[in-house]
């Protein structure tokens, strides 16, 4: 079996053993993701970069408190977002042009791939970024970019999953109000939206 067959937990726990080449390989398949869901809040595209970086370091350094009862990018994600949740609070005086949610998914996977067409998936991300709080767009990048159950979503965010599925119902009602006034304004149909925002998580 290659190193391209094996599971992100595998490699993980040969990562405990102190294989760095099981990192490495780690690195490379979570590198995007990371970067992705660091967008989400960076001020930057640098700033973000360089985070991913610092929590791809801290993951190694503490590799022997993986538990590999959850996901390793369950793990690493909640690694990533409190760095992120510092890196913010630290740089709070130094404000900056957001980084457009439309964007985050060039240097990756398309972050929306289970949402309709691309005009509509840049809608949404952009409506997401205007008016969503901070946290319900975390949760629901992770849920529908990340395919996470709210579970793993709550591992991450440090909520309990009742939360979470609450976050995502007011995400999702949310989102449809915008797109509900946006077609108020324009005539346009929001019925694709509607599909894919609608209904409980699983």
């Amino acid at each position: 079996m290659t190193d391209a067959d094996r599971t992100p937990e595998e490699l993980a726990r040969d990562a405990q053993r102190g294989s760095t080449e099981a990192f490495s390989r780690l690195v490379e398949r979570f590198q995007d993701p990371v970067f992705n869901l660091l967008s989400l809040r960076m001020q930057n595209r640098a700033d973000a970069e360089e985070l991913a970086q610092e929590a791809f370091l801290r993951a190694w350094q503490r590799i022997g408190q993986y538990d590999d009862r959850w996901r390793f990018s369950t793990w690493l994600y909640a690694i990533a977002r409190n760095l992120q949740i510092s890196h913010r609070r630290a740089a709070q005086s130094r404000p900056s042009p957001a980084i457009s949610l439309a964007d985050v998914g060039e240097r990756g996977r398309e972050p929306s791939r289970d949402l309709t067409d691309t005009e509509v998936r840049g809608s949404l991300w952009t409506a997401a970024a205007r008016v969503l709080s901070d946290e319900q767009r975390d949760a629901m990048w992770l849920r529908y970019a990340e395919e996470m159950s709210p579970l793993e979503i709550a591992h991450v965010l440090g909520r309990r999953p009742s939360t979470v599925r609450v976050l995502l119902f007011r995400a999702r009602a949310r989102l449809a109000e915008s797109f509900d006034a946006t077609a108020a304004e324009s005539d346009a149909p929001t019925q694709n939206v509607h599909v894919q925002i609608a209904g409980d998580p699983r």
